[in-house]
């Protein structure tokens, strides 16, 4: 028996629990039913816990989905909900009902008090799913927002984002509750935040968020940069050169320079005798940025111009990436490239990677159709175990053999064939792609052939989710990304069964089994017949990128020798060897990719941490804060001596001007020579003056610590940014430090403490600096208006 047959024998003893009192609430009158809300918070509030309470409170939620909804939840489906309870993955074919089945654990676990939360894919998802269940939640008396609009220009107001967060349960996504993190922690008041605490979160499709997602971060920029008027001369320069020529890219083309002629090149075109020095730093900086642009970013495959922007693309399923930019002068010079307006680069003010974000749930849970094959990594950084739910029905689908060709007509040729013969009775076809561009050759391949297609790049997710619905449909044929449609049942039409159910035609091995099985499963929903059949050649990114060399070899000896008409499978073992192993790196590659990413982030998460719970405390500190700053300004003067032991009264007088005092004079008494202590007490002296006379400036000790608030968080988030900044552009310099034989993440934590330290001295200057060198004055309706140096 294995370990999964075990967790589920288990969950099925909580479920007879749960049936127990099946009857009982199906007795039940709806103010009776509805009362029970009240009922399990105040045994709460008694003392038990959540799982104590759970039988009676799935109980009621599921009679509650029946009489609300018309659907009652299956068993397979409750024993998912407590899997979802439980802080684990639960993974469920696709047509098992996972959204329904997330009614009952968020039921559950919203009556703590403490929230709820359910976290989707894409705004279209979030709020179709709670515009249909918030009738459920609120029947039972509890409160649902959506943290989310599907107008992605529209913005929200701070009260109506703190309504949202303080509901019971909360719909949003993934990228919108992490941009509300960091803005959340942006806030100069207390009444501007609108977070709670993060208490429970269920991820649908938690794999593509925590996996396929992990290393994304989420960026909020600003404080522009000074503008570098390098990018179009670069690109000018850059328009002049010949691949393989003047500059050479390596076989997976992700890496571009120039050789040995195009530095002459460049030397020629800039005038410049010597090209790598410290005066061109820039200018190869520019050039270099302009060569990625020029060959490693292409127009309608990484991204789009929209209304004369710079738009990005999922190069996976062809969605515009909202409010992404690529980073460090990358964006600029795409936009010189297109010969558009350049934006202003910016820098980074804050940022998290999703990995982050969600481990800072108390309790986190998730739902997928594929989990198990990543259960490892699931328990080593989220401590989520997956449990294979079993389905309602049998599963029908056939998942056939790989059909395996040595060149890429022969493929689409062979694949096409089997797309007429589906097609010439009628039997629906889902034909999935792993990138916009194969998705694209296709189409013309289909309107080639007279056959009437969708094609789903994912450009508008509701107008997706619909097309994707009537896949089943008779005579359907759908090309669609690999992930476009997600979240959304494929139901077959009338007659569909007869011919076979839906035929899913994969045309490439993806880069993860775990993605190839989420195709797989878009067939055979609920116990429907279907079949799934991959085509794969040697051509394949995924081959050229990861297969052997000897598998290279027989492809350049035989890539001409082939016939359209008759394309010739490989039916070998060892190609069927090649394409899993070839897959198994490009898994294994990704998962390294991702601890990297955990591991860079480490140092950033910890001082984030930090940083953010000191803002927190100060804007809920409602005393005044003259010992901290007291404090600040001894720690300030103490680094300023420390570091000029032998002051010079020119030394002295620099720093006070800059930092204490503009109207200092050279005579005055404090510039004259005196011990060290002295001195330093002298200019905490200097500090106390001003506070008192600070003091006298306004009208209350509200207003008083206010100011004194404003001058603190001012010093940490211009101190933040800056380090924010640093540690982004970091990360792209040490990974050249492997070419010296050193670790680059050890090497990058090495780096960010010291920058740390750097920073809390910084910020100490300014908060010397702020106090000193502020001026308040007060307006006609009694506020103060603070004006820092």
């Amino acid at each position: 028996m294995s370990l999964n047959d075990i967790r589920v024998r288990h969950l099925k003893k909580i479920l007879k629990k749960v049936n127990r009192f099946q009857k009982t609430m199906a007795n039940k009158s709806d103010l009776a039913l509805q009362a029970q809300t009240s009922r399990f918070k105040q045994r709460l509030a008694n003392g038990e816990n959540l799982t104590d309470i759970l039988p009676e409170a799935f109980a009621t939620i599921r009679e509650a989905d029946r009489r609300i909804l018309g659907k009652f939840p299956y068993d397979v489906q409750v024993l998912g909900g407590i899997v979802l309870h439980q802080g684990n993955i639960a993974e469920m074919k696709t047509g098992e009902g996972k959204t329904l089945t997330a009614t009952m654990p968020v039921y559950l676990n919203a009556l703590s008090g403490q929230g709820a939360m359910v976290v989707t894919t894409n705004s279209y998802l979030a709020t179709r799913d709670a515009a249909e269940l918030r009738h459920v939640y609120e029947w039972l008396g509890l409160t649902v927002g959506v943290g989310v609009l599907e107008d992605p220009d529209a913005k929200m107001k701070v009260a109506e984002k703190q309504a949202i967060y303080a509901s019971d349960i909360i719909y949003t996504t993934n990228d919108g509750l992490g941009f509300d993190y960091l803005q959340d922690n942006l806030a100069d008041r207390a009444d501007k935040k609108f977070l709670r605490e993060f208490n429970y979160a269920i991820i649908d499709e938690v794999d593509a968020v925590l996996l396929d997602a992990a290393q994304m971060p989420l960026i909020i920029s600003g404080s522009p940069r000074v503008q570098s008027n390098l990018f179009n001369i670069a690109d000018d320069f850059v328009a002049t050169l010949t691949e393989d020529v003047d500059y050479e890219l390596d076989e997976e083309r992700k890496h571009v320079w120039l050789t040995k002629k195009g530095i002459r090149e460049a030397k020629s075109f800039f005038n410049q005798k010597a090209f790598f020095t410290k005066a061109n730093y820039l200018l190869v900086k520019h050039i270099q940025l302009a060569l990625h642009a020029k060959s490693l970013y292409k127009i309608n495959q990484d991204y789009v111009v929209d209304d004369g922007e710079i738009k990005l693309l999922d190069a996976k399923n062809g969605r515009i990436l909202p409010s992404t930019k690529m980073q460090l002068g990358l964006h600029q010079a795409v936009e010189a490239k297109e010969h558009l307006k350049l934006t202003l680069q910016t820098r980074a003010m804050a940022s998290i990677t999703y990995q982050n974000l969600f481990r800072k749930f108390r309790k986190l849970a998730g739902m997928t159709g594929t989990g198990k094959h990543d259960e490892e990594e699931f328990i080593q950084t989220y401590n989520m175990s997956v449990v294979v739910i079993p389905t309602h029905q049998p599963i029908r689908r056939r998942d056939l053999r790989d059909k395996i060709y040595t060149t890429l007509p022969e493929k689409l040729y062979a694949s096409m064939a089997l797309v007429k013969a589906c097609h010439e009775k009628q039997q629906p076809i889902l034909l999935t792609t792993g990138s916009v561009e194969l998705s694209e050759i296709y189409s013309q391949m289909l309107l080639k052939a007279g056959i009437a297609h969708n094609v789903l790049n994912a450009k508008n997710v509701a107008k997706e989710a619909e097309i994707i619905a009537e896949a089943g449909q008779l005579g359907a044929v759908t090309v669609a990304t690999m992930m476009a449609g997600r979240g959304t049942d494929i139901k077959l039409g009338p007659g569909v069964a007869e011919l076979g159910g839906l035929a899913v035609i994969g045309t490439e091995r993806m880069t993860s089994k775990r993605i190839d099985l989420q195709l797989r499963g878009r067939s055979g929903r609920q116990g429907d017949p279907g079949f799934s059949q991959f085509f794969v050649s040697l051509e394949d990114d995924i081959v050229v990128e990861r297969g052997l060399k000897r598998t290279r070899h027989y492809y350049k000896k035989h890539a001409n020798d082939f016939d359209i008409s008759k394309p010739k499978q490989l039916k070998r073992r060892r190609f069927r060897h090649v394409v899993d192993q070839a897959q198994l790196t490009e898994e294994s590659q990704n998962r390294e990719a991702r601890l990297s990413t955990l591991e860079y982030d480490e140092s950033g998460r910890i001082q984030r941490e930090i940083v953010y719970q000191t803002r927190n405390d100060l804007l809920q500190d409602a005393q005044n804060f003259d010992d901290k700053i007291i404090a600040i300004a001894d720690q300030a003067i103490s680094h300023f001596l420390a570091d000029n032991t032998n002051q010079s009264r020119q030394t002295l007088s620099r720093f006070i001007l800059d930092h204490m005092n503009y109207n200092l004079k050279y005579s005055d008494p404090i510039l004259q020579q005196m011990p060290i202590k002295t001195l330093k007490a002298r200019m905490l002296e200097m500090v106390q003056v001003e506070l008192d006379r600070k003091r006298h400036e306004v009208d209350s000790e509200e207003q008083l610590i206010n100011f004194q608030r404003i001058a603190l968080l001012k010093a940490i988030d211009t101190g933040w940014v800056d380090q924010v900044d640093h540690l982004q552009q970091l990360r792209a310099t040490v990974m050249n430090r492997r070419f010296l034989q050193k670790n680059p993440i050890y090497e990058y934590q090495k780096e960010a403490v010291i920058a740390y330290d750097m920073m809390k001295q910084r910020i100490d200057l300014m908060v010397l600096k702020n106090m000193m060198l502020s001026t308040i004055e007060l307006t006609d309706e009694g506020e103060i208006k603070v004006s820092f140096p």
